[in-house]
């Protein structure tokens, strides 16, 4: 019995320690910004969208096809901001990525860099409400394939110095615009030959921003406000090919087990057998900003993560598809492939899981963890392209407190946070070059434009659009003044 009461009264001590440490834990308050917005043209950064959709800047599959439309996109953007390429020094790489440096006053300052993508993915037109590389605006909106990803980003970046430069604004901090032609396919031929380039030149960034962030309603995570996630690090990257190999044949007389069953038994095994959840570095660092913002019951569990782990990966693992891959290395099959005809058997079946990896974790330990689901019934080879985690990019210093600033005072008032991206972008390439490299899109989407993103109808919302432009002007006042 003492026992028992002993254990009672340890259990209690710790809730009322949790109690505790969740009241002490206090949220700074959140001030409404002051800063008085710069004013855009709208119609004008419309029409500026609208046109770059036009050129069809799809990516390359073959890294040494010859186009010249990403050569005659970059003489448009060339013309709709003759202020600042008046003033930039461009330097062409790998035939289709470029990069410009509008030079700034302070040579004693690192500069900064700003990234985006030229390509885009395919878009057939099946299931379109307008030609996808038409621009059409409609419905508040900028449609067509890249509109959000990342044509959008990319326009909003240029317009912002467009009309700073306009108004007499000399930038102390020099500017670097870095722009690849192959981030759908890794990035490789593009960002990877940018950075070389610079690195070879002694280029040092005081920080980089690219895509990737994204402002989220907070209600999901019982915050009453919105909350702007600032990509301090990527997932890895990796796809495994799995591979069976059996006798082939004619499909009306098939062996106890074909390549096709031994293959999908195996991708079925992999799925039922995910990696486990964990909270990594950035994870942490996230849920630490947000936790103080939540409602009680929220604010509890998150304040608490260390005590309630294991309660809070059950959750998050099984609360959405989004919150699961926060805290796992995903392993998701995409393609398969095996006879040619429906009646023949093949003698060699092949599937591919593409892997996005958890930081803290290594393409090794996914290999060694799928080998040991498929056994020796399957051949494991990794793909080309892959990529481990990226570092994770500080939180204290200047360059994020800039970031973290500029959308307060844009998005007047909105919470800030870090946060693992879990796709992948060019600024991975980056890291040779500054140890502070962001991701954060500025745009304040609804999950229906979010899902459009690869997919059909693709379309950014014009008020957005000119929020962003708006983040980009404070940006470079607040980084480069």
């Amino acid at each position: 019995m003492i026992i028992l009461y002993c254990i009672l009264g340890i259990v209690l001590l710790l809730i009322l320690f949790m109690v505790i440490r969740t009241v002490l834990t206090k949220a700074l308050p959140i001030e409404k910004s002051d800063y008085e917005l710069h004013g855009i043209d709208k119609d004008l950064v419309v029409a500026h969208l609208s046109d770059a959709v036009k050129f069809k800047t799809v990516t390359l599959q073959n890294p040494r096809a010859e186009t010249r439309v990403f050569l005659e996109y970059q003489t448009f953007l060339e013309k709709t901001y003759p202020t600042l390429f008046t003033l930039a020094k461009k330097t062409q790489i790998n035939r289709y990525s470029v990069y410009y440096v509008v030079e700034g006053s302070d040579k004693s300052l690192l500069p900064i860099g700003i990234l985006a993508h030229q390509d885009v993915v395919p878009a057939p037109e099946e299931g379109w409400e307008v030609p996808p590389f038409s621009g059409i605006v409609k419905d508040n909106c900028v449609y067509g394939r890249g509109s959000q990803d990342m044509k959008s980003q990319m326009i909003a970046a240029l317009e912002g110095l467009e009309i700073l430069l306009n108004d007499g604004f000399q930038p102390k901090r020099t500017i670097y615009f870095c722009f690849g032609h192959d981030e759908e396919l890794r990035g490789t031929e593009g960002a990877l030959q940018i950075s070389h380039h610079l690195k070879d030149k002694g280029v040092r960034f005081e920080f980089v921003l690219d895509e990737g962030g994204t402002i989220l309603d907070g209600k999901m995570l019982g915050i009453n406000n919105k909350i702007a996630l600032i990509g301090t690090c990527e997932k890895g990257y990796a796809d495994f090919i799995l591979e069976s190999v059996k006798t082939g044949g004619h499909a009306s007389s098939p062996s106890k087990r074909t390549a096709v069953g031994t293959l999908a038994e195996a991708i079925y095994d992999i799925e039922l057998c995910q990696r486990r959840p964990f909270f990594s570095k950035p994870t942490k660092e996230m849920f630490k900003a947000l936790a103080p913002y939540m409602k009680p019951v929220f604010k509890f569990l998150f304040v608490n993560r260390d005590i309630l782990s294991p309660l809070l990966k059950l959750i998050l693992t099984k609360a959405h598809p989004m919150t699961n891959s926060l805290l796992r290395t995903t392993m998701a099959p995409t393609q398969a492939k095996g006879a040619d005809a429906p009646n023949v058997l093949p003698p060699k079946a092949t599937a591919n899981i593409n892997c996005r990896i958890n930081t803290g974790e290594t393409i090794e330990d996914i290999k060694k963890h799928i080998k040991a689901i498929v056994g020796k019934k399957i051949n494991v080879s990794l793909d080309q392209g892959h990529v481990d985690p990226s570092p994770v990019s500080d939180i204290q210093g200047a360059p994020y407190k800039i970031l973290s600033k500029t959308i307060s005072e844009v998005f007047n008032g909105y919470i800030c946070a870090p946060f693992m991206f879990i796709a992948a972008t060019d600024s991975k390439h980056y890291y040779p070059l500054t140890d502070c490299v962001y991701r954060f899109t500025p745009f304040d989407k609804t999950e229906d434009d979010a899902a459009r993103i690869h997919a059909i109808n693709e379309r950014q919302n014009i008020d957005s659009l000119v929020a962003g432009v708006e983040f980009y002007i404070r940006l470079y006042q607040n980084a480069c003044s």
